[in-house]
């Protein structure tokens, strides 16, 4: 996460330094170790975060998917994301990347409404458009995840973000899914925490807190991520160890996580 910060920060590094007096170089030895601490913190955070595995909207292995019934299918969901409503606001690469996560997630709702797919021709456009070695390795099948080597993959993969300047992404990416994860906990409460368990949920509220702490040492030098810290925040709230202590926390910020996520394509 060194590397992070350190790229964060060559936009302030454009003009000519000028000479040092006492007071500037105390200065300076007072941030660089604030910086130091910095990135002790997020090496921290990312080490483990990349320790945790991969959790889809119905959890780690999937086993809270629910199944629905005829009368079910009948009601299909009208709040998802789709190539048409995020028409022209894909362009920057940031934006891509959240298209992308909430395009993968959203799909997974509709299939189970048995909805006409119309989300993956757009995930397919901008893994292309995205040429990300790491993403491209995942969606390939050339990597296989176990319970083993989830975090061995986790940091391999981590490492080529890294290489190829993309942490930031990946970082903006890990915080739109949990938004779009949690917004949809919201608005249909009755079929996605059907078959949600305790460890489920606190699961989810844990990854919360993980991404604040994150974004808040992130976002001190850049700030596109500011924005998505600002997106975050609201899910704060959440602190749930069981179900229903989530549905409860859900209801009563209903609004404002609904207002997180109408953020998310607001900014480049």
């Amino acid at each position: 996460m060194a590397a992070v910060v350190a790229m964060a920060m060559t936009a302030c590094t454009g003009k000519q330094k000028p000479a040092e007096t006492a007071t500037d170089t105390q200065q300076t030895f007072e941030e660089q170790q604030i910086k130091a601490g910095m990135n002790v913190q997020l090496d921290s955070l990312t080490n483990i975060w990349l320790g945790l595995q991969q959790r889809g909207l119905f959890g780690i292995d999937e086993s809270g998917k629910p199944t629905l019934s005829a009368e079910q299918k009948k009601v299909l969901p009208d709040y998802l994301f789709t190539p048409e409503s995020l028409a022209g606001k894909t362009e920057t690469l940031s934006a891509m990347y959240r298209a992308f996560t909430v395009f993968s997630i959203d799909k997974e709702v509709a299939a189970l409404y048995d909805m006409k797919d119309v989300w993956t021709p757009a995930i397919e456009k901008l893994t292309s458009e995205m040429n990300d070695p790491a993403l491209k390795l995942t969606l390939k099948g050339d990597i296989k995840y176990t319970k083993d080597n989830f975090e061995e993959l986790n940091k391999k993969l981590y490492k080529l973000e890294e290489e190829n300047g993309r942490a930031n992404h990946f970082w903006e990416s890990a915080a739109t899914s949990i938004v779009e994860q949690t917004y949809l906990l919201s608005v249909n409460q009755d079929i996605l925490l059907s078959k949600m368990t305790d460890k489920d949920a606190e699961d989810i509220t844990y990854r919360i807190v993980l991404l604040l702490d994150a974004f808040e040492e992130l976002s001190e030098y850049n700030p596109q991520l500011l924005q998505m810290l600002n997106v975050l925040q609201p899910l704060g709230k959440l602190n749930a160890i069981s179900v229903d202590q989530l549905r409860q926390q859900l209801n009563e910020t209903k609004e404002e996580v609904a207002a997180s996520r109408a953020k998310l394509f607001d900014f480049e």
